[in-house]
């Protein structure tokens, strides 16, 4: 009859191509090693899912029907190509997960598990609706350190039948949905470590990439360095050698099970992905590298899918860059790139070349001294919302791109005196220009994170709101540009480096306007009008995330899209109007006309009204529910069918339409990158901006000549005078030189004095100065360091049978061994883990060796009050401080915070235990 066979038809002829997936040929899978985490990718074929209308179905999907002895096959056929991860299948609107894996998700997820009946028993099973995947994946994948599988579903173009197969692998290192991570404002990198075999020193090969932002990096490390790069990079999950057992040493030491879930997941991939890589051959052929015939299959969706996205990769620079890295480098980069490449089958986005990371242009800091200066991270533990640290309060940034690169910045100052000159400029140009820095300030409140966007595009997994967050920025960008523009047109520009020098108390390093490097920003701004305005005009504001979703384009986007609704409209009428002339011919107030995927069309009345209809021919009963009746009939059969059919030619030249616009967003990937990395720039400057201006912070005048007198004037720690402020309180400034004469300073003074503060905050003025910040001082002439080491605070690491002391002296040692004549070093209680003679014997020996042989600056605060006068007699180009208390005399007595010049006899421990309760009956005890 017209109905059924008519409307299938209807259906297979109107479905978008797009939403077709096609089952024959083979498609890339990844492919990982039983128990070892090894990645790869090779073809097999899809699994065909047979949906007879009698076969049993899934009671919790509301999709169509599947076999479910098919779908356990797939479960079963897929669980053993991807033993390491959690199966989610899709099955109708929810995903499933069946046998053991149901218990364990189960209860990490709170979901309910049940034992489900299938032809020859029952197995285990629970599932959640399809809409919540990306709650769910949040949970497995970014707190749970989980790699999970998706399964999904499509069904075949010319018959009712379906094939299930996994298009994904979500690991911790390669989530790229926003929804996803616990925040987009710091990079989320994936690491590879490869060692070098032909080298005898220990190098290794470092390769770390954002999947998200495209953010790639490569770099060489050491044995004895690599604990500090990890700190540095801080990846959610490494990519290892499984047989490289010093590499999985060195991590088993850097991440000690005590860290919990606070450790980054370990994958463990075969050596022979060290030594291939179609992407980073040194040697290759960019036109064979970009040849789409190597991975793909055209008679498969996957394989145009794989060779459209292989083509977006811009593999000649990346065999280019290639070139300039170390074979360490290479080998890890290649890994990193194959390990990615096969979590997302085959599919790579446009990323960017590898950078070089070098060690010579930034600061190093240990894992230690990132730690002690709380930079990023308290040091209690836990994330940065636990207690204020250093990003916490430098982080007024209004765009994740800003954010993302100010704790890059924090962790790894530069070393460059005109990238920080450059800095600077602009820091101070937003310090003596209010108005423009609050316009800008406003502007980039509406600035997406089109870095993320272009890359979820690349990857097929954007939609129509990442198209309107990259046109949104776009327009920022032009507003931006302009106001910048219009500033520096006016009078006032020549004068900002006279106005600025009086407000900061420090000149300039050159004669180089402040103005030019914010022309250089504006110049380096493109906004794109065009393509902004296209996506604008195109696509609707309240547009759906999914592009498969019906109706995200305005309708007067193009003449085809406006025809279309205009018959969709017209026809829709005349539903409206079949139903009123049924309801009034058949006295059926309660009559409806509607569909619902597993039943297709339908007339639908009340129980009561259902006589009405039920003696006439021209309507058949489908279906009696328990107070409503359903029946079929030829004529809505065939309006609805041709509803339908202009809904799938609407929604294929949706697509049509944004393919395009994705097309020609990813063509502009590059300049979208870089009017991203301006923007991040200008975002920092501004931040640092508006600190500087509301903390009275000043530009500190930098030398890259170690000999230079080092000084502070009247310097705070940022992240205490904020607590203090807030609570109404007045912190305590104090100075801090080193030159010549004066090298090392050796604190003493009593316990809770202060010490502990003035160390940090030294450390922390310079890190601040070389990120390119504003300092919180009254004046900062300062040498460029090369590294900070700190051994400050004592705790064990019981895990690797290291108890506080000797945490205390492997600290010390790596200081000793590393730190040069340019390097700044802060110790506090050096040798107070062990018996006091070995102790003090260790401190003066280590105060002596800093001074004599690496002649770095140092302070050094020790409670050994025995050693200072040694010291002082001994070492020439060291001067002694002390942090100052009053007494009254009369048991009464206040820390002043003062660090003034001289020598403290005493620790004064009997005033911090009577403060901390001690009874009385004790104190006296220990005075007597």
């Amino acid at each position: 009859m017209l109905g059924r066979a008519f409307r299938g038809a209807l259906r297979r002829w109107a479905r978008p191509p797009a939403l077709v997936r096609r089952s024959t040929g083979p498609h890339l899978r990844i492919d990982w090693a039983p128990g070892t985490g090894h990645v790869g990718v090779r073809r097999h074929a899809t699994t065909a899912v047979a949906d007879p209308d009698n076969s049993s179905s899934v009671a919790t999907s509301s999709g169509p029907n599947v076999s479910a002895s098919s779908v356990l096959s797939t479960v079963r056929e897929y669980r053993q190509k991807y033993p390491e991860c959690t199966l989610l299948v899709r099955v109708g609107d929810f995903y499933e997960l069946y046998y053991e894996q149901a218990d364990d998700v189960g209860s990490l997820l709170g979901l309910q598990v049940v034992d489900k009946k299938f032809k020859g028993g029952t197995v285990r099973f629970t599932g959640f609706p399809a809409h919540t995947l990306l709650r769910h994946l949040h949970a497995l994948v970014a707190r749970h350190q989980r790699s999970v599988a998706i399964c999904e579903q499509f069904q075949e173009p010319m018959r009712r039948a379906f094939t299930r197969r996994v298009t994904r692998v979500v690991t911790p290192g390669t989530l790229i949905d926003d929804e996803c991570l616990a925040t987009t404002r710091v990079h989320n990198y994936i690491l590879c470590i490869a060692s070098v075999p032909a080298a005898g020193d220990g190098e290794l090969g470092l390769a770390w990439l954002d999947l998200a932002t495209g953010d790639f990096m490569a770099g060489s490390s050491t044995v004895d360095a690599l604990s500090a790069d990890l700190a540095r990079i801080r990846p959610q999950e490494i990519v290892v050698d499984r047989d490289d057992a010093q590499v999985l040493g060195l991590l088993e030491a850097a991440y000690p099970p005590s860290l919990g879930a606070a450790r980054p997941a370990v994958a463990k991939i075969g050596a022979e992905q060290f030594a291939s890589g179609r992407y980073l051959a040194a040697d290759a052929d960019p036109a064979a590298e970009l040849d789409p015939a190597a991975d793909a299959d055209p008679a498969t969706e996957s394989g145009p899918a794989a060779a459209d996205a292989a083509s977006r990769v811009d593999t000649e620079h990346l065999v280019l860059a290639a070139s300039e890295l170390s074979a360490g480098e290479q080998r890890a980069a290649r890994a990193l790139l194959g390990y990615v490449q096969g979590t997302q089958l085959g599919l790579l986005p446009p990323l960017q070349p590898p950078r070089r990371y070098a060690q010579a242009g930034h600061m190093r800091m240990g894992a230690a001294t990132i730690q002690a200066l709380e930079l990023v991270r308290p040091i209690t533990g836990g994330d940065a919302r636990s207690a204020p640290t250093l990003l916490t309060e430098l982080d007024s940034t209004r765009t994740s791109a800003g954010a993302r690169l100010l704790a890059e910045r924090l962790t790894a100052p530069s070393t460059s005196l005109d990238i920080i000159e450059q800095r600077l400029d602009l820091v101070e140009f937003f310090c003596t220009q209010p108005r423009v820095r609050s316009r800008i300030h406003e502007q980039l409140e509406s600035v997406g994170d089109v870095e993320r966007a272009v890359n979820k595009l690349s990857l097929n997994c954007g939609g129509p709101h990442d198209l309107l967050a990259i046109a949104g920025a776009l327009r920022q960008v032009a507003k931006i540009k302009r106001t910048l523009r219009d500033h520096l047109k006016s009078s006032e520009a020549p004068r900002l480096r006279t106005a600025a020098r009086k407000r900061t108390l420090a000149e300039a390093p050159s004669d180089r306007p402040v103005s030019e490097v914010v022309h250089d920003k504006a110049r380096a701004l493109q906004a794109l009008a065009p393509l902004a305005r296209a996506i604008s005009a195109a696509i609707r504001d309240d547009a759906e995330r999914d592009p498969r979703a019906f109706g995200f384009l305005k309708r007067d986007c193009c003449a085809a899209v406006t025809r279309l609704h205009a018959d969709l409209a017209h026809k829709e009428r005349e539903r409206a109007q079949l139903q009123e002339r049924w309801q009034l011919a058949h006295a059926c107030a309660s009559l409806r006309l509607d569909s619902i995927p597993a039943l297709g069309h339908f007339v639908e009345v009340s129980k009561r009204d259902a006589a009405r209809l039920d003696g006439l021919g021209e309507f058949r009963m489908i279906q009696s529910l328990k107070s409503k009746v359903r029946f079929e009939h030829a004529e809505w059969t065939y309006l609805l069918s041709e509803i339908e059919l202009l809904r799938s030619r609407i929604q294929t030249e949706e697509l049509r339409v944004f393919e395009e616009l994705r097309d020609r967003v990813l063509a502009a990937s590059t300049v979208i990158r870089t009017n991203s990395r301006v923007l991040a720039a200008l975002d920092v400057a501004i931040a640092s901006a508006a600190m500087a201006a509301a903390r009275q912070y000043t530009r500190p005048r930098l030398s890259a000549a170690p000999t230079q007198p080092h000084c502070i004037e009247n310097g705070r720690h940022p992240v205490v005078e904020a607590q203090l402020l807030a609570a109404n309180r007045q912190y305590v400034a104090n100075d801090c030189a080193f030159d010549a004469q004066s090298r090392v300073l050796l604190l003493t003074g009593p316990n809770m004095g202060g010490k502990s503060t003035y160390l940090r905050q030294i450390a922390l003025t310079s890190v601040l100065a070389q990120i390119g910040c504003f300092v919180p001082a009254d004046r900062a002439h300062l040498h460029i360091v090369d590294a900070i080491y700190s051994r400050i605070g004592a705790h064990d690491n019981l895990a690797l049978d290291q108890s506080t002391f000797m945490v205390e002296m492997r600290e010390t040692a790596e200081i000793l061994r590393h730190a040069t004549g340019r390097s700044l070093v802060i110790l506090d209680e050096i040798g107070r883990g062990t018996a006091t003679a070995d102790g003090a014997a260790i401190a003066f020996a280590t105060l002596k060796y800093l001074h004599d042989c690496i002649g770095c600056k140092a302070v050094f605060a020790t409670h050994y009050h025995e050693l200072v006068p040694q010291a002082v007699g001994e070492l020439g180009a060291l001067r002694p401080l002390q942090t100052a208390i009053f007494e009254d005399g009369q048991g009464g007595f206040s820390f002043l915070h003062r660090v003034k010049p001289g020598i403290c006899s005493q620790s004064h421990a009997l005033y911090v235990a009577q403060i901390a309760g001690i009874p009385k009956q004790v104190l006296a005890l220990a005075r007597a």
